[in-house]
């Protein structure tokens, strides 16, 4: 680093990078060749990444008035004229959102309430894509996209994610052969679309099935693998004594992991036949998931008092009318049923056909609400084999009357609604299989509680990023 760099970092009242600039070697020619992607790398965080970037484009681009974008007049975004990052400066969210009452809306409820809704959200998007598209054309780079969503978390710090970059739900560069992702992304993309239909394209990406991951990293076993063989074939033919098949379990547990996720995925019908006590005695399910994961098992029953509250406050409020008189469970067991309408569906593909679930869809894969008094037996033979564990909800909402996990045939009941919810979850770790895809961001978002790692969609990450605000 010369004199020129250390100054200029004085000058501009970012002393804190000048151990990294000396670190990276960063000279004079250096310091004018810094793109978003070196300054992301050199200081992570955003605040003064922005700072920086501002300073070094009036230094860059001294021009001595104000130079007017002229756009042409064809209704064509291609055609426009493009600019770049360097004429135009820095994104002011503020200033392009409050071009419209819409956009002045929506920033009055972000500073007064440090939170918007799925539709405040899209008109967000939809407002700072056009924008975007304005000043960038229809292909703006990868390094201006994440200008821009960084520049939305720097304005309204309630959006910021506390994992990743902080802004990621709002755009994800691909990698590793997979494509950018995010709220803007997606934008970008449906809006490209819709200007050349009709027009051979490439087919957008979808989310991926997300879920547990077979690569989790198991403990040792406590016990030789022949006398864990011994044991498994004990339990498949005895239910008793209650105590000596809870102590087989649980010294088992670690070779019924490495059996399920060994040579590929095993079906739900394979897993009970060789362990049949999971699914019959209470609560083996439960402690199979506590071995994988006991920093995670406690999560969702000791946060969900919290998290109910949020999640009240973001719901629709004809759905949260009548909740004040509630007791604290009741209104958990509400804030559960209502998670499908608080963070909307994704699309997926089967066969090559893209699939939209209804809200109705995502609500009943989820939670699936039968009136009290339904033949359990007759429920269940009616629903597919081949069918994901699930929860089934007897009752009205006011009062819930039993719940159970639905997993292959067998209906394991819960003493409340949210214990049957978190059975339901470890389920789908114990067994090794994808959430149910009609409501796959709900349960991505009850994993993100569990603080398990995993993928996430951009809806839950922006869930999470307003809960964190809250």
């Amino acid at each position: 680093m010369d004199d020129y760099v250390k100054n200029k970092l004085v000058e501009w009242d970012l002393g804190d990078l000048l151990s990294t600039f000396e670190a990276e070697k960063i000279d004079k020619e250096a310091f004018h060749l810094l793109d978003a992607s070196c300054l992301a790398t050199l200081n992570p965080l955003i605040g003064p990444r922005l700072k920086f970037a501002s300073h070094l484009k009036k230094l860059q681009v001294p021009v001595p008035g104000p130079q007017p974008v002229v756009i042409t007049p064809s209704p064509s975004v291609s055609t426009q004229q493009r600019v770049t990052l360097e004429q135009e400066g820095t994104f002011n969210i503020h200033e392009i959102l409050s071009d419209t009452s819409e956009g002045r809306d929506l920033v009055t409820n972000l500073v007064e309430k440090h939170l918007i809704t799925h539709t405040q959200r899209r008109s967000m998007v939809r407002l700072l894509v056009s924008n975007l598209m304005q000043r960038f054309g229809e292909h703006p780079t990868s390094d201006v996209k994440a200008m821009l969503a960084a520049a939305v978390v720097a304005a309204f710090p309630c959006l910021m994610d506390n994992q990743g970059t902080g802004y990621d739900a709002w755009f994800t560069r691909g990698r590793h052969h997979r494509p950018a992702t995010g709220f803007l992304e997606e934008r970008l993309r449906n809006v490209r679309k819709r200007l050349h239909k009709g027009q051979r394209r490439t087919q957008a990406s979808l989310p991926q099935d997300t879920g547990p991951q077979a690569s989790v990293i198991l403990p040792e076993p406590v016990i030789t693998p022949d006398r864990a063989i011994e044991m498994t074939e004990w339990l498949k033919h005895n239910i008793g004594p209650p105590a000596q098949v809870a102590q087989y379990m649980e010294s088992t547990a670690i070779f019924r992991a490495q059996w399920i996720r060994s040579n590929g995925t095993k079906a739900i019908e394979d897993i009970i036949t060789e362990f049949p006590r999971l699914v019959d005695t209470r609560g083996m399910i439960e402690k199979d998931f506590n071995m994988m994961y006991p920093e995670s098992a406690d999560k969702l029953t000791e946060n969900w008092s919290l998290t109910t509250e949020k999640i009240l406050s973001i719901a629709p409020k004809d759905k949260t009318s009548e909740l004040e008189h509630l007791s604290a469970g009741r209104r958990g067991d509400i804030a559960l049923l209502l998670l499908p309408l608080v963070i909307p569906p994704g699309t997926y593909k089967i066969r090559g056909k893209t699939v939209r679930p209804s809200y109705a869809e995502s609500i009943k894969a989820f939670i699936d609400e039968q009136p009290v008094g339904t033949n359990i037996v007759e429920y269940l033979t009616k629903r597919t084999s081949t069918e994901v564990p699930h929860v089934l909800l007897l009752g009205d909402r006011h009062p819930l009357s039993q719940a159970f996990v639905i997993v292959h045939g067998h209906a394991l009941e819960h003493p409340s609604l949210l214990g049957a919810v978190d059975a339901c979850f470890k389920a789908f770790y114990v067994f090794d299989v994808q959430y149910p895809r009609p409501c796959a961001q709900v349960w991505e978002f009850l994993q993100t509680i569990y603080g398990i790692p995993g993928h996430v969609r951009s809806s839950v990450q922006m869930m999470r990023a307003q809960f964190a605000a809250q």
